[in-house]
């Protein structure tokens, strides 16, 4: 039988490792995120990074005191064995005494015995109490799918999403040019370097007339453009916004965020590389 501090022992040291395989898991999820293309992509897997990250570190105080607490714990069954020389007595004294080799050797019920085998108490080795075992942590499974993918696995034109009742404006293309029409050209996410203008496409319904439209731009997350204008459409239709900075757009990674009226319609992501 194995003593429960050495249960407790390898219990702790299982969890250990499930703690630091969460861990190790939570690193390589921070590390994706830093090269997450779209800001809502490293957000998300930030926040799984941090859940894992704390999860862990809570398994490994659970296993540092399981740890603590098997090597407090008597060694029950040492104790209740009597020493050699307490048996050797009792033998020449005529009592008949049970090592505990024969105590837990099985015996077949159905054989019957006419003899009765007196025991002496002490010769019994009480059992040790029931060990508490600890439930296993389970690991938060994440909603998030393909949060993780390359901007070459995204689609280059940006897919319709739920407008919500206070949503005017939803984004429609990203691209670098636009023809004789008026309709976008070189649509994509992801650009050269030195590109001179992006052109940010959108659809807009039911805006209040001259209502105030604000769009800011980020590279690598810190701010480097934005205007405020009045949209002077209203009904239903596309438009678009665009920035030209002196020089072309550098390697970077950008973000488009829009509003119209204080209220955020929808936010762009694009590359530079």
């Amino acid at each position: 039988m194995i003593p429960a501090s050495n249960l407790l022992g390898i219990t702790a040291g299982l969890i250990a490792f499930i703690a630091l395989l969460i861990f190790l898991n939570a690193i390589w999820v921070a590390r994706r995120a830093q090269r997450a293309a779209y800001y809502s992509v490293r957000r998300n897997a930030q926040r799984i990074a941090h859940r894992r990250l704390t999860l862990s570190l809570s398994t490994f105080v659970l296993a540092g005191a399981l740890t603590v607490i098997s090597r407090v714990l008597p060694d029950e069954t040492a104790r209740s064995l009597p020493p050699a020389e307490a048996i050797v007595a009792r033998a020449e004294a005529g009592e008949t005494v049970v090592s505990a080799a024969a105590l837990f050797k099985a015996t077949p019920a159905a054989t019957p015995t006419s003899t009765s085998i007196a025991l002496t108490q002490s010769a019994v080795a009480a059992a040790p109490p029931p060990t508490a075992w600890a439930t296993p942590i389970a690991e938060p499974t994440s909603t998030l799918i393909g949060a993780l993918a390359t901007p070459a696995d995204m689609p280059t034109r940006p897919s319709a999403a739920q407008v919500a009742p206070d949503k005017r404006l939803t984004l429609n293309a990203i691209a670098s040019s636009i023809d004789a029409n008026g309709a976008p050209v070189g649509i994509s996410t992801t650009f050269t370097p030195g590109v001179e203008t992006i052109y940010i496409f959108f659809d807009f319904r039911d805006a209040p007339p001259s209502a105030l439209l604000r769009h800011s731009w980020f590279r690598d997350g810190g701010s480097v453009f934005f205007r405020s204008s009045r949209l002077g459409k209203n009904g239903q239709g596309t438009a678009y916004i665009s920035w030209s900075p002196p020089g072309g757009f550098p390697p970077g990674l950008y973000e488009v965020r829009v509003a119209l009226g204080g209220v955020p319609q929808f936010v762009a992501n694009f590359e530079v590389r």
